[in-house]
């Protein structure tokens, strides 16, 4: 009888044991970290000390490179614009890690958010999943806060050529997840997806970025909205 309840308690404690470890890698696979073969980052906070005119950040990737300038010409002596790019996507821990950091020291009236060209390693779920995440995070590090999201550019083959990547499709769903999320919540979203989908002259050769053209349909649609976020019309 003795033997019998060894080996009963040890046979429980491998299961627990056993499933105990499989709990602890499915969550460290939801929280995992996927590198691209270049990570990069550029923070860029101007007025940091000011505040007599609304305080703006332009969150994206290397598209709020080229369109950041143009929107801060545009908002001249309407609004400070400060903005952060980056390469790491939702579904990435590192992302939160960084706008946590950010928000740390400074607080915002307006933010518009583009995310989703990069991480094509995370899942469709894995990016969804992350949108109320950095919604939230948005929310408590700024209360006031008036946001206005947008969604992704098309991925191009490169060389002019009018054929999508084999990622674009990632993009696709994710902008539906966004669209989903932003009706929801009422939230201002712009289309940077539909109008880029049908006219390639908007973009760079190399399929991805955009052409001085497209970079200016961005920055007038992207101040736009900030305007209408701050009732300037």
């Amino acid at each position: 009888m003795k033997k019998k309840l060894i080996v009963l308690i040890s046979f429980i404690t491998f299961t627990f044991s056993v499933s105990f470890q499989s709990a602890a890698q499915n969550k460290s696979k939801k929280n995992v970290s996927i590198s691209e073969g270049t990570e990069w980052s550029n923070t860029w906070m101007v007025a940091t000390n000011k505040h007599d005119l609304p305080r703006v950040l332009i969150i994206g990737d290397s598209h709020v490179e080229r369109y950041y300038q143009p929107v801060t010409n545009k908002l001249n002596k309407i609004a400070y614009c400060s903005k952060f790019s980056t390469s790491r996507s939702l579904g990435d821990p590192a992302l939160i890690a960084q706008l946590k950091a950010l928000f740390f020291s400074y607080k915002f009236d307006v933010i518009t958010f583009n995310n989703g060209l990069h991480g094509v390693d995370y899942s469709d779920e894995q990016y969804s999943r992350y949108i109320p995440v950095v919604y939230k995070l948005f929310k408590k590090s700024n209360p006031e806060l008036k946001l206005i999201w947008v969604n992704t550019t098309p991925r191009r083959i490169g060389g002019k050529r009018p054929d999508f990547d084999q990622y674009n499709q990632g993009v696709i769903n994710r902008n539906k997840a966004v669209e989903e999320f932003t009706r929801a919540k009422n939230i201002p979203l712009i289309d940077f997806y539909t109008p880029a989908s049908t006219n390639l002259d908007f973009f760079d050769t190399d399929g991805i970025h955009f052409s001085k053209l497209g970079v200016e349909e961005q920055a007038k649609m992207v101040s736009s909205e900030i305007l209408k976020a701050l009732n300037i019309h």
